[in-house]
């Protein structure tokens, strides 16, 4: 049970970390947003200005998948499934966080890949800036890494729970 609250508080912890960078992104995309519309309207353009709000949306959206999964606010159905009984929802929760931990971990593992062939082969740059892609490929390989740790926290979470009412209602037989 010790590692269980070990487990839950390193990933929460990383979570955390990933959800304010994804809030220091937005506080500052926005800010630059505001001064790059008021230097075009006053004195002259920004050079880059959308570049740098593109890779921004980039990373705000990365960092913020993790957390998104953490408070449950992804896009969920309920209509057909909350209709079933207790146990049968479980089920449904089981086999939604299994999918969720094994895609998402595997697009971040596939993606390190992809961000090792743009850091060594392929050098991609944004076309005005020239800033290369590579660190935001890493960037979205740790938005789905923890996007899947998180569900693997549910699933394991869930697993506990079941195994804990299964035990519970041993005892009052």
């Amino acid at each position: 049970m010790i590692k269980l609250k070990i487990f839950i508080s390193v990933i929460n912890t990383a979570t955390r970390f990933t959800r304010y960078i994804a809030l220091l992104v937005m506080a500052s995309m926005m800010l630059f947003i505001t001064f790059g519309v008021i230097n075009r309207w006053l004195f002259t353009p920004i050079i880059g200005d959308i570049e740098l709000v593109q890779l921004g949306m980039v990373v705000l959206i990365m960092c913020g998948l993790a957390y998104t999964e953490q408070a449950g606010s992804h896009i969920a159905i309920g209509i057909i499934v909350d209709r079933f009984p207790l146990r049968v929802q479980k089920i449904f929760d089981f086999f939604a966080n299994l999918l969720t931990t094994l895609v998402t971990i595997t697009i971040g593992y596939i993606y390190i890949e992809v961000a090792l062939n743009h850091q060594n082969h392929m050098q991609l740059s944004t076309g005005l800036l020239n800033i290369p892609y590579y660190p935001i490929d890493y960037i979205i390989v740790l938005g789905f890494i923890m996007w899947g740790l998180q569900g693997l926290l549910k699933l394991v979470i869930l697993i506990v729970s079941i195994f804990q009412t299964n035990q519970d209602s041993r005892k009052e037989v």
